[in-house]
């Protein structure tokens, strides 16, 4: 029943809409061939770095320098006893070296 019925009431609607007649323009409306011309703007430099994007760009700059030298300590992924100490380095390949108490 809905196969038939939706179908037909689209058909429907839409031979409505085309029935009507369209709206008569005044020279008011923006659309009308003798409208008047909309006041024009100087046009906005939008590809200029403005404040807001040089602080994104100051502190993306900040961040991957951090991001550097993180990454030459290896993969510590963020466990304070996996962390290198200070000044001891990058970590190895293979990780931190831990000693079991056996010699």
């Amino acid at each position: 029943m809905h196969a038939f019925l939706i179908p037909v009431a689209a058909a429907l609607f839409l031979a409505g809409c085309a029935a009507l007649p369209p709206t008569p323009q005044g020279p008011s409306d923006p659309a009308h061939a003798e409208a008047p011309e909309g006041v024009r703007r100087p046009p906005i430099h939008s590809l200029e770095a403005d404040e807001a994007t040089l602080k994104t760009r100051a502190l993306l700059a900040a961040a991957r320098k951090e991001q550097e030298h993180w990454d030459a300590y290896g993969p510590v992924s963020g466990s304070p006893e996996l962390a290198p100490a200070p000044g001891h380095g990058p970590v190895p390949e293979n990780g931190p070296q831990k000693h079991h108490g056996r010699p």
